[in-house]
Order: C-alpha cells, then structure tokens, then sequence
C-alpha cells in the first residue's frame, strides 16, 4: 500500500514538475461523494500511467476573499480536508493560498502558470461545470480550447446527483444547518462531522459518572442546537470513542455562549489539547432548561441509556 501523499502549501513549495502529473483542481470543501469520484479517478488514471495523482486545492475558500459578507461557512478545517484527499489516495496535495492578486490570473494565465509551467500536466480532472480564473470566466470551453494546444488532456467528470439534485457543498450544509443528518450523510458518504480543540471545561460531567470532552469548535456548519449520539475521534488516536454531545447554551445554568460537550462512554485518559472530530450519527433531543441541576443529570443519564442502545443495534 502507498504511503499519505505528500503536503505543499504555498506557489514557491513546488520546486520541480512532479513525472507525468494527473492534476484534479477544486475547493473539496467535505469532500463530498463527487469529490471522491473525481479524484479516485485522477488517482486512477496516475496509476495506469505510472505518473503521479495531484490534487490541486486552495486556502482560504475563493468566497471569502471575494465576497467575504456572501462566504459560506465551511464544512471542515483544512487540515481535515487534507487528510480526507490524502486518503483518496493523492500522491501531492498542494494547497495555493488564493489572495487577490491570485484572483486577478486570467484563465490562460492559470492554465500557463500554473498547470503547464508548474505541473507540466499531462491530465486535468475537472467537474464539468468548473469555473475559475479572473472572474471565473474560464470554463469546459477554454479548458477543452487550450488544453491540446499545450499537450494537456482534459477529462471532465460528470454532475454526480443523488435525489435528482446535484450533490454539492452548498447542499450539504443545508441539510446540516436543518438538522438533515441522514441527507447530509447520503451525500457526504459518511456521517457529518463537527471539528475542534478539548479545552478544560467547569467540571459538571463527573456527575454523570463519564468522562466528557468540552470542544471548542472550529468555524464552520453547524446543526440545530440540541443532544445527539456521536463517534469522537482524536488525532494521533487509532479508532473512534461513542458518546453523547450536547451542542447548546446550557441553559439550566443560565444562558452561555455556545458549548460543545461530548461524554464518552467507555474511555480513560486525558483529551485536553488535542484536535478532535465528532461524527453527528442521531439527534436524541432537542436542549431544554430543566428546573434544576438534578433533573438535567437525570435526563443525561437517560440521553446515556439510549445512546448505548443506539449503538448497540449498529453493531
């Protein structure tokens, strides 16, 4: 098995045209189902020409440099979409920087600078409604125009659908924001997912009688307030710990901005300080204030019971 392809961050981090480059370019923001497809065939195509899969993406999102009041919250760090491509078998992930001085590249330009100059590429993978360059006015058309001239191969990948309805990121944090978890998780391909640091928290979890990691999220989509059976994981940490989350104010002491709680059943150690992802797999309830501190333990005792026969029938 191959190894994790190699990280470049930054124009100046690729210093020689890597052999007979299959190049895919795109956000991939949740790598999503037509994300996978679209790169596990670069990857394929590589492969058959013993050359070398690319996958080309950028940091931050071309929105929020553009238009940051219309940007988009993102579905995961970059870190974890790195990961994510590295898994789909990416022999580079080069990460560009996109700035406005970037932005204003024509769409010869970028193919120049970029994919020949830079990647001598041999192959582009692209979704077949990819736009991009100063304005995005490059398209198929100019791909498909300029391509051949410079000794590139275009493979455009059809509009992956599910429902009848392209599979997009835009559609994906609908669902999330809606608290669509099963939609989310069709087009995804896998259960959607909060990401973040454990910091301390105040202690309350010791009631329970479980350890509970507090999260302090990073920016991204966001679901309904509410308790939900999750899957933590831990970088650096083989396998993913059960738990119920509870993502709110904590109302029943009185309003507080908004926390993230994960108590985990069946684990021992320390999490603190290090980055987690928690898989979204039920929503068990919505939060509510409860008239005191007892009651709310009682019901997280009850929220425990059901999250474990939850997990029990998934196994």
């Amino acid at each position: 098995m191959k190894g994790r392809g190699r990280v470049l961050r930054g124009l100046r981090a690729l210093t020689q045209p890597p052999p007979r480059a299959v190049v895919a370019i795109g956000m991939f923001d949740g790598v999503h189902r037509a994300h996978q497809r679209l790169i596990r065939s670069a990857v394929r195509m590589a492969r058959l020409r013993r050359g070398t899969s690319v996958v080309l993406t950028f940091d931050p999102d071309p929105q929020a440099v553009l238009s940051p009041g219309r940007a988009q919250p993102a579905l995961m760090p970059l870190r974890e979409r790195i990961s994510h491509l590295q898994r789909l078998g990416a022999d580079v992930v080069w990460v560009i920087p996109f700035t406005k001085r970037f932005a204003r590249l024509t769409a010869a330009q970028f193919i120049r600078r970029i994919l020949i100059d830079r990647l001598r590429a041999e192959t582009l993978v692209v979704g077949e409604t990819f736009a991009f360059g100063r304005n995005r006015r490059g398209d198929m058309a100019v791909l498909r125009a300029l391509g051949p001239r410079c000794g590139m191969r275009v493979v455009p990948i059809r509009q992956m659908t599910n429902g009848g309805q392209p599979i997009s990121s835009s559609r994906i944090r609908r669902s999330i924001a809606a608290g669509q978890l099963g939609t989310a998780r069709r087009l995804l391909g896998r259960a959607p997912a909060l990401y973040g640091r454990v910091v301390r928290g105040a202690g309350r979890g010791r009631r329970f009688g479980v350890p509970t990691a507090n999260v302090r999220l990073s920016p991204h989509v966001l679901p309904p307030t509410g308790v939900y059976a999750v899957l933590l994981r831990c970088a650096g940490r083989p396998g993913a710990f059960r738990g119920v989350m509870n993502l709110g104010t904590r109302p029943t002491f009185g309003a507080s901005p908004l926390v993230c709680e994960v108590h985990l059943l069946g684990f021992s150690g320390a999490l603190t300080g290090r980055s987690v992802s928690v898989s979204l797999l039920a929503r068990l309830r919505s939060e509510r204030c409860f008239p005191s501190p007892e009651a709310l333990y009682r019901q997280v005792r009850r929220d425990l019971i059901r999250a474990r026969r939850l997990f029990s029938r998934r196994t």
